[in-house]
């Protein structure tokens, strides 16, 4: 039997296909497990490499007492926004938006962990305590002035045996809410 060009073209082709199939499976067998690798290497590495940002929502300040001669701590708790609704006796309601910052000179750094843990508990003291408000019972002076002793004696009740000296109204808006439909 004389073979042709024509058929040993045709065995060399499928020689050829038969090569390129064989070296897509090596290379498929050799990069798609690395790239699992990589892929885990690099996820590993951002899970258990990923540093918390420390979200610090205190100050301490440190001056100089002049009555004592000695240096007063004082620490500066901020406490997020509060937004609430507050009491109405007209049709429109209306909202209270506050920022609050609690101050102590009794406080010290390991004291201020007691009261990251119960902030939550402290911003529901607040809350609880301006819904039952109308605007018109806070919106002068003297308002706000009897609506801070109130929630400093709150507050107080709640952290015991810590003991807050001060609240600090940073911000205070009553604000129409919009409405719907």
């Amino acid at each position: 039997m004389i073979r042709r060009n024509d058929d040993f073209d045709k065995e060399e082709e499928e020689l050829q296909n038969n090569r390129k199939q064989i070296n897509k499976k090596k290379i498929l067998l050799i990069i798609l497990p690395a790239i699992i690798i990589i892929g885990l290497i690099v996820s590993f590495y951002a899970v258990f490499n990923h540093k918390e940002k420390e979200i610090k929502n205190y100050n301490i300040v440190t001056n100089n007492d002049p009555k004592s001669g000695g240096e007063k701590t004082t620490v500066y708790y901020d406490l997020p926004e509060i937004i609430t609704v507050l009491k109405s006796k007209k049709d429109t309601p209306m909202s209270a938006r506050m920022r609050v910052s609690l101050e102590s000179e009794s406080l010290s750094e390991d004291k201020i962990s007691i009261l990251d843990g119960m902030s939550s508990k402290i911003q529901d003291v607040i809350i609880s305590h301006l819904v039952e408000l109308y605007p018109e019972e806070i919106t002068n002076s003297e308002g706000m002035f009897w609506l801070k002793e109130e929630l400093l004696y709150r507050i107080n009740l709640i952290v015991s045996p810590l003991n807050i000296d001060k609240i600090n109204i940073k911000q205070f808006e009553i604000q129409k809410e919009q409405q719907q439909g």
